[in-house]
């Protein structure tokens, strides 16, 4: 949902007849129409019946992204997966057969807001049916700076380097493996290039290939920023210089989740661990991997199991086609007793990506 209904707003011109609008009934259809975005598939039809044809979409404006118009082909019925959303009118200003309405929507997930946004837009009709027609919207998480960007000038450079953090993130080792192998190759400079390679090598507990990885990314520093530099030099056998590496790449890219995922992973102070990782999902509440770290440290070390199921399960309601989310739900159900629920997570997860080989056994092992 969060990628969907961002119209932009703006001057519109329609002359008077028989289509003119009532504040009530705008008031009504602003409501309604965004408080019904819930129950996934169930929700598409109203969705695209609520927006007209020549609708102008603002994705990301923050993000200087440019306006598009609306495709009602593209709408995937997953992305309605909240539980409820409350919405709060500021303003509904009245232009005869159009207003522009004005507010804030908050998602819910098992009673938990997850997201707000501030949104602007401007509601006609059409054929008797009120529509939006331009809605310009801002999430508290768009605002967010302060990440590890790529220090590279490579045409699709900073799209690759995402996609390659975004399987870091979900432990798809692999996968992020190959990514970062044809970045180093496509540019030669870019140290940031490697962390795909240190996280397969670190989790492998390959020392030879990590020495041979960081020391090739810390060859290409004087192409890189403090960030990139410092979450590099994280990638240690020494859990402390690990620590303290990573306190520092926090200075200079506060808001990155990566690194506090991986400050936290490797935190002795699970209470202190959890406090890195909220501030992160206080701005990212979808992530999958700040939602999967935060649920083992609830289910592990601060046993409150009712948080841990909050977190594994937005992990997969955000993030359905990631095989993580469902491993880490099955050990959620093996931790509250439920092997039916876990063996059914498991398999799920082995199906959805056959090398995932640990998932299979825990649920063969499984009674």
């Amino acid at each position: 949902m969060k990628q969907l209904l961002y119209l932009c707003s703006g001057v519109l011109l329609w002359s008077c007849g028989p289509n003119s609008l009532t504040e009530s009934e705008v008031s009504e259809f602003a409501i309604t129409y965004i408080e019904s975005q819930v129950g996934g598939e169930d929700a598409v039809e109203d969705y695209i019946a609520g927006i007209s044809e020549t609708a102008m979409i603002w994705n990301n404006p923050v993000w200087k992204n440019k306006p598009k118009t609306f495709d009602a082909s593209n709408v995937d019925g997953r992305v309605f997966y909240e539980d409820s959303i409350k919405v709060t009118l500021h303003d509904v200003y009245m232009m005869h057969d159009h207003a522009n309405v004005m507010g804030t929507i908050q998602w819910y997930v098992m009673g938990t807001n997850t997201y707000y946004r501030n949104f602007s837009g401007i509601v006609t009709k059409h054929n008797g049916q009120l529509q939006w027609e331009r809605f310009v919207g801002a999430d508290h998480s768009q605002l967010a700076d302060g990440f590890v960007w790529p220090s590279t000038e490579i045409s699709g450079g900073d799209q690759a380097f995402r996609a390659m953090r975004q399987a870091m993130m979900n432990l798809d080792h692999n996968q992020a493996l190959a990514m970062s192998d044809s970045l180093v190759e496509a540019d030669p400079n870019w140290a940031s290039a490697h962390l795909g390679q240190l996280q397969y090598y670190w989790f492998k507990k390959d020392v030879d290939g990590l020495a041979a990885a960081k020391a090739a990314a810390l060859s290409k520093l004087d192409h890189a920023s403090r960030a990139e530099e410092h979450l590099i030099r994280s990638y240690d056998p020494d859990r402390e210089i690990r620590i303290q590496e990573l306190r520092s790449a926090m200075m200079f890219a506060p808001n990155d989740p990566m690194i506090r995922i991986w400050y936290a992973f490797n935190e002795t102070d699970k209470e202190l661990a959890r406090d890195v990782v909220q501030l992160a999902w206080n701005r990212l509440p979808q992530n999958g991997a700040v939602n999967n770290m935060m649920g083992y440290l609830y289910m592990d070390h601060l046993k409150d199991m009712d948080k841990a199921q909050l977190h594994f399960e937005l992990f997969v309601r955000a993030n359905p086609d990631v095989t993580n989310a469902y491993d880490s739900y099955g050990d959620f159900y093996v931790a509250q007793g439920n092997n039916v629920k876990a063996k059914e997570m498991y398999l799920k997860a082995y199906e959805m990506d056959n090398s995932w080989t640990a998932s299979k056994e825990k649920a063969e092992a499984l009674k």
